[in-house]
């Protein structure tokens, strides 16, 4: 038996907790609009890398991402699309699937107008 993990879990969960953004295909002419959950939270980053015996020296950055169901998109998405979400623009730097029609979208901030 397969589990509709889009429908039965990720649909609910963007009805609950998503917005919609305008998402800016290079391969579309006009922009979309992807109900998605964006998170901008801060995270641990460690610039030195792991090292034996050595304590990790992190910094805090801010890691902006979107979660998304892939099945809402005409065409997958790819490095370099943009966002707009809250009157800034974000790249795509990385899609990263979840294996159940999901996938989480880190992005880099590209211009802000708020």
């Amino acid at each position: 038996m397969s589990i509709d993990f889009g429908q039965l879990v990720l649909g609910p969960c963007l009805d609950t907790f998503g917005a919609p953004y305008a998402w800016k295909s290079q391969t579309l002419a006009d922009p979309v609009t992807i109900t998605a959950i964006f998170d901008d939270g801060y995270e641990a980053l460690d610039p030195m890398g792991t090292i034996p015996g050595m304590a990790p020296t992190d910094i805090t950055t801010s890691l902006p991402r979107l979660g998304v169901r892939l099945s809402d998109f005409p065409v997958p998405p790819v490095q370099g699309d943009t966002f707009v979400i809250d009157g800034r623009t974000y790249a795509i730097r990385e899609v990263q699937p979840d294996s159940h029609g999901g996938a989480r979208l880190d992005l880099n901030l590209v211009n802000s107008s708020a």
